[in-house]
């Protein structure tokens, strides 16, 4: 069974109904763009009467047989079954751990893949991912997007057998391992630096001095530009933050604004935590892809994940940096496979044997068993 992809309902309505009576579809993912062509109203009754397990999440764009579309939705088979549970943050009474304990403490194998969407623009994504992998531990891969569009608000996001949520996250738990491979191809322009305060995605001080005037510093003296007042994100774009990690490849942070001395990111920057200011190009960002093409297929070990096709979580802001060269970038990690994917605002994985990270900026290529 191939990826099916609808740019109108009833094309969709036909693909979802290939899914259902497949013997050999066991479960899907539900890739969409954020348009008025497949609203809430129309997707919950179709969702509700789907019988098999579906999980999945609404993006900025979706990535179609290696081209970029920003309208549409794909279905993609899997041939194993999902055991899934979908997390509402609104409910004030929602213990993670504990419902994660219920939903899937008799259902675990030693090894297995796991599959993450969550609302993007929501602040227990954090905690969340922590929940996960305080649970789940080291023994299993992860695999997960950000969802929502570049509104940069909560909207109904995230996509479940029960409907369509926002301020959620849905989980999909199989037994089959996913290889994977994360890279970002940004290098250190700086030195070691120490983010001295800060409160969730807002790095207040750097070495005890205002952030952004330790930012504007170091990045004005390595460009040769100037930050002027409505040119931050223009500038910022091309010098993300990376979070020095003992266990691997810096994790990389994107200031999207300034104010009153602080630079705001995407995602969480502890204080105590150690950052380099990076920098990069269209050519090593793209080498970077194929770096985490050339991780997903060393990662296949015992080479027993057989895909027909390349799946990748890409970040918007990486997607709006390459623009034109963007198809480079899908042409590098395609190799003799079509690409399917989505355009994130975060994207979500534990590289080898690390610790479960959110990451900026990155992109993540995954492999797992088909059996069609």
């Amino acid at each position: 069974m191939e990826v099916l992809y609808s740019d109108n309902q009833n094309n969709f309505k036909e693909n979802l109904k290939q899914m259902e009576v497949s013997n050999e579809v066991k479960s899907v993912l539900l890739l969409m763009t954020n348009d008025n062509t497949f609203s809430v109203v129309f997707l919950n009754p179709l969702l509700k009467s789907f019988t098999k397990p579906i999980i999945g999440g609404v993006f900025h764009e979706i990535i179609y047989n290696s081209e970029q579309k920003g309208k549409g939705v794909l279905l993609v088979p899997l041939s194993f079954k999902l055991e899934t549970e979908i997390f509402s943050f609104a409910d004030s009474n929602l213990n993670v751990f504990e419902k994660l304990d219920s939903a899937f403490s008799t259902k675990l194998n030693d090894t297995g893949g796991i599959f993450i969407f969550v609302d993007a623009f929501v602040p227990r994504k954090s905690t969340f991912i922590e929940d996960l992998f305080n649970f789940f531990g080291f023994k299993y891969s992860f695999f997960g997007a950000g969802c929502g569009s570049d509104s940069f608000v909560s909207f109904p996001c995230i996509i479940h057998n029960s409907g369509v949520f926002e301020n959620a996250a849905a989980l999909g738990y199989t037994k089959e391992h996913i290889s994977l491979g994360v890279a970002h191809g940004w290098t250190s322009v700086s030195e070691p630096l120490k983010v001295t305060e800060s409160d969730k995605n807002k790095i207040l001080s750097i070495n005890w001095e205002p952030a952004y005037d330790v930012y504007k510093k170091i990045v004005e003296n390595h460009s040769g530009l100037v930050f002027y007042n409505n040119n931050f994100s223009e500038i910022a774009k091309c010098y993300p933050i990376g979070l020095i990690k003992i266990d691997g490849e810096q994790v990389i942070r994107d200031p999207y604004t300034t104010l009153d001395g602080a630079l705001y990111c995407l995602d969480n920057v502890d204080s105590g935590q150690y950052i380099t200011v990076m920098n990069g190009n269209a050519a090593s960002l793209i080498e970077g892809a194929a770096k985490a093409a050339e991780k997903c297929e060393t990662g296949n070990k015992d080479k027993d994940i057989i895909s027909e096709f390349t799946f990748c979580v890409d970040c918007f802001s990486r997607v709006n940096f390459l623009e034109k060269n963007y198809s480079k970038e899908l042409k590098a990690i395609e190799g003799n496979k079509p690409v399917y994917g989505v355009v994130s605002f975060g994207e979500i994985a534990n590289a080898g044997d690390s610790f479960l990270e959110i990451y900026n900026k990155t992109i993540i290529v995954a492999g797992w068993k088909h059996n069609f």
